[in-house]
């Protein structure tokens, strides 16, 4: 028994040597069964038993009674669950800065600063023997970093990988940032290979063996998942290429395909023709995690726009235990560009108006005060005339201006600039150099302005320099290189313009609206707009902003045929709307002159929207800077200025007579206020108002506000009480009768309503106080109770106890 008890022991311990002798990468790759057949069949001689004690030793006798598998107690480690995972690749996702990379140039000079950032190299070493690496890398292999965590910095010093083209380092990058490093980025522009391409220095051979820095401690549940993975990558690293991709979506109807891309990018260019195609942009991938196939095993492709957030994709899933996904090698524009099958996105039209659409700034507007400056500029802009030959015989035209009639403009195109020249468009009104605006943005014109305030019509009012007669005869230019199909389609569109030009006035969309059931009428305003003012009351109604126009163009009629007619607030949306439509071959668009605003104002009818009132309080709430509130000390420092504010005093005469008033203040009591606003000034004017205590002056600020005075403050403080303690001046008795300003024009329905409500004020002033409300809430079951506060500070600090609580 003893003797069997000494060589368990010596077998131990020569397991234990050998194992510690074979540490490393290779003991890693060697698989242990075979380890234990070298450690029995390696000794050439047994070692020579030592003499047997008298007594057993204690320590033998523990281990004869104890079961052999219980010598040595291993720590186990409890792996990170999908919960966790969640947490880790979550918030490495929230962090992500420009999908963390980096560029050549940057890494080439951060590595002359001090500190330089800690350089990865994640290659294989046969591929360092071959092509060297960056100076002052760490090298680890991919498959091999879970388990040399110990030879990287602290989590918060920056790490750049890279590898040979840019995918194994987007791997190491996406699953160390996972583990807690905070600034990992991926070396773009080829890595390696794009390295040494653009001559950046190149050291000869293997990288210098790495110093163990045990300077981060990784989660060692998490980092036990995510080593496996990494271990396990296949041959291949995970890469598919776009003919592999599309053999296999032939073959494989199991096969799932997932898309990473943006909402904008599937819009804009499409998604690659699979029968299982998941989207799931990488920003929401652990979020929508639910929309993963459930099986594990299924075969999953990711792809993206080149393939670098579909790399990072196919890391996360990995972690998960999905065993078969692969990255689309060039992303989505390699497919395509390779011309396999593509559903959905954008054609050439689509993407030029979209692009255009996108561009916009102001609606590309300019004005009449703008155009004149920038005429006298150096170089001034290319100032394009569309009107008939004949306006500008009887009329003039802007000196230095190119004439092209907007029906020819397609057609002499090599009359106008390159496309980053800034133009400025105009007609007789504005509503032809819209069109031509919005078409040769669509055509690739970077800067095209049109004229508003009347156009030419305006300009002349004006004053403005004109020169009579017609411009001077253009030359050709051919500065700007079209493309030929987008630019036959807005020849036909410009040559076919109707005589109008499209122009359809409120009364006769309204008598279209009752004699045609078959007219569509589009609405292009904001969201804001239709929900603020309401619409046209029509029965065939769509409401598509016109910013989203070309996006949502799946909304447009069917029928190109079909009787259309478009509106915006003023007409300039729903002109450049039109012309879009009539681009896309639509024969009977139109677009109503003045627009909403013009409609409403004659009376014809509207639905939705909010009233006047809603309005009213909706923009004064918007407005709102710290609650519209001053302090004692700042209204003291402003009546030493040059123009002090309006000062209004909302207090009831007696109370002047009583306590006297602040000099210069104007005393108009609470509850006559809307009955005196011809006393208040300009709706610009800064004005204070004060009461007693500062109840009644907040319910001043809050009607002035509403009725369009643009900055009204009310004093707290303790208001006038307040001032009186605080030492402030104060003049002795009333105030002087105050002078009719009739300065500011408010709606009169609007004033009605407000004033009804002022002058029906309680005493007492509307005020409840704490005991009064805990009795009401106690004896009335009917009282509801509303709170005001922000969700922050119901959060905080909890809600009055009531149980009709709003």
């Amino acid at each position: 028994m003893k003797g069997r008890m000494y060589w368990l022991l010596v077998l131990v311990l020569a397991m234990g040597l050998l194992l510690t002798a074979c540490g490393g990468d290779e003991a890693a790759e060697a698989p242990a069964e075979e380890a234990a057949v070298e450690t029995v069949a390696e000794p050439t001689e047994e070692p020579e038993p030592e003499p047997e004690p008298t007594e057993p030793p204690a320590e033998e006798v523990v281990v004869e009674e104890a079961p052999a598998e219980e010598a040595e107690v291993v720590e186990e480690v409890a792996l990170a669950t999908e919960e966790d995972l969640d947490d880790a690749y979550s918030a490495m996702l929230a962090s992500m800065v420009k999908y963390n990379t980096t560029g050549l140039d940057t890494l080439n000079e951060q590595l002359a600063g001090d500190p330089p950032p800690f350089v990865l190299d994640v290659r294989q070493p046969e591929e360092l023997e071959e092509k060297g690496h960056i100076e002052g890398a760490v090298h680890i292999p991919l498959r091999e970093l879970g388990n040399h965590t110990d030879l990287l910095p602290s989590f918060d010093t920056p790490i750049v990988s890279y590898c040979g083209s840019g995918w194994r380092c987007t791997i190491a990058m996406t699953d160390l940032a996972a583990l807690g490093w905070e600034n990992v980025l991926s070396l773009k522009g080829g890595s390696f290979g794009g390295w040494a391409e653009a001559g950046y220095p190149v050291i000869e051979g293997p990288a210098a063996e790495a110093m163990v820095l045990e300077a981060a401690q990784p989660d060692a549940g998490l980092l036990a998942v995510i080593n496996k993975s990494l271990e396990t990558i296949p041959e291949g690293w995970g890469v598919i290429t776009a003919e592999q991709l599309n053999t296999e979506l032939a073959e494989n109807p199991d096969l799932i395909v997932i898309d990473v891309r943006t909402q904008g990018e599937v819009d804009g260019k499409g998604v690659v023709d699979a029968p299982n195609l998941i989207h799931i942009p990488l920003e929401e991938f652990v979020e929508r995690r639910a929309e993963w196939p459930a099986d594990t095993a299924a075969p999953v492709v990711i792809y993206c726009g080149s393939g670098h957030r579909s790399t990072m994709a196919m890391a996360i899933m990995r972690a998960y235990g999905h065993e078969d996904v692969r990255s689309l090698k060039g992303g989505f524009n390699g497919w395509a560009g390779e011309g396999y099958p593509v559903s959905g996105g954008m054609t050439a039209v689509d993407a030029a108006y979209n692009d255009f659409l996108a561009s916009m700034v102001k609606y590309n507007t300019t004005g009449l005060d703008a155009l004149n400056e920038q005429l006298a500029g150096d170089p001034p802009p290319f100032v394009l005339d569309v009107r008939q030959p004949e306006e500008l015989e009887e009329k003039g035209h802007i000196e230095g201006a190119v004439n092209i009639p907007l029906r020819e403009l397609g057609k002499n195109t090599e009359l106008l600039p390159s496309f980053e020249t800034p133009i400025v468009s105009y007609c007789g009104s504005g509503w032809r150099c819209t069109i031509a605006m919005t078409e040769l943005g669509a055509l690739g014109w970077e800067n095209v302005l049109s004229l508003k305030g009347g156009s030419f019509g305006g300009w002349l009012e004006a004053g403005y320099p004109v020169i009579e007669g017609p411009a001077a005869e253009a030359m050709v230019l051919n500065a700007a290189e079209l493309d030929p199909a987008l630019l036959t389609l807005v020849d036909s569109a410009m040559s076919e313009i109707p005589e109008g030009w499209g122009g359809i006035s409120a009364e006769q969309l309204n008598t279209e609206i009752a004699e045609n059931s078959d007219l569509i009428v589009i609405d292009v305003r904001t969201q804001g707009e239709v929900d603020q003012k309401g619409v046209v009351d029509a029965p065939n109604l769509v409401h598509i902003p016109l910013e989203e126009f070309v996006q949502r163009r799946a909304e447009w009629p069917a029928d190109k045929d079909a009787p259309i007619a478009i509106y915006c607030g003023s007409g300039h949306r729903s002109t450049m709307a039109m012309a879009i439509m009539w681009t896309y071959g639509y024969n009977d668009v139109s677009s109503l002159k003045g627009g909403f605003g013009e409609w409403a104002a004659a009376g014809y009818p509207v639905t939705g929207g909010v009233g006047v009132l809603d309005e009213a309080y909706n923009n004064f709430l918007a407005s709102m800077v710290k609650y519209n509130t001053t302090g004692l000390d700042a209204l003291n420092e402003g009546l030493a200025g040059d123009p002090p504010p309006f000062v209004l005093d909302v207090r009831q005469p007696e109370e002047l007579e009583e306590k006297g008033h602040i000099e210069g203040a104007v005393n108009v009591p609470l509850r006559e206020l809307g009955q005196h606003t011809d006393l208040l000034p300009s709706f610009e004017t800064p004005i204070v108002s004060y009461c007693g205590s500062g109840w009644r002056c907040t319910i001043a600020m809050t009607e002035l506000g509403a009725l369009g005075w643009e900055n009204v403050l009310s004093l707290k403080g303790g208001s006038f009480g307040g001032w009186l303690e605080a030492g402030y001046p104060v003049i002795e008795g009333a105030a002087a009768e105050a002078m009719v300003l009739n300065a500011a024009e408010t709606d009169p329905a609007l004033l009605g309503l407000v004033d009804s409500a002022m002058s029906a004020i309680p005493e007492g002033w509307g005020v409840v106080t704490a005991e009064q409300l805990n009795t009401e809430i106690a004896e009335n079951p009917d009282l509801i109770v509303i709170d005001v506060r922000t969700q922050g500070e119901v959060d905080e600090k909890g809600v009055v106890d009531a149980p009709n609580l709003i």
